[in-house]
């Protein structure tokens, strides 16, 4: 059995769409559809669907997707210039990671484990 994909629900398809691409290259699987749009991000897909039903989307819902980068400091200042809300670099080790906001809240974070 392998992971499939993520599916994140969200009131606005395009705007985390559009984030994803932007932000770290994803590529739209198929075409893009305001009610469920999926992105190729490596060993397993990440997806959007939109929902209709009043929801409280957080970012303290304990899930967090990360992206391997080479250098968590530059990948860091690049986000930043674009305008993405990032926290401090944490280094355990040498492990680097930080943690960023998507537009509907949600946490991802940028890690040098795993590159």
């Amino acid at each position: 059995m392998e992971l499939a994909r993520i599916i994140f629900f969200t009131h606005d398809v395009r705007r985390m769409v559009d984030f994803y691409t932007a932000m770290f290259g994803l590529e739209i699987i198929g075409e893009f559809h305001e009610e469920w749009t999926e992105l190729a991000a490596g060993g397993c897909n990440v997806a959007f669907h939109r929902t209709h039903v009043q929801t409280d989307i957080r970012d303290d819902d304990g899930v967090k997707i990360a992206f391997g980068v080479d250098d968590v400091t530059k990948e860091k200042a690049r986000l930043e210039s674009l305008g993405v809300d990032m926290a401090e670099i944490r280094r355990f080790g040498k492990v680097e990671m930080c943690d960023g906001s998507d537009p509907d809240g949600r946490r991802f974070q940028i890690s040098s484990r795993g590159t």
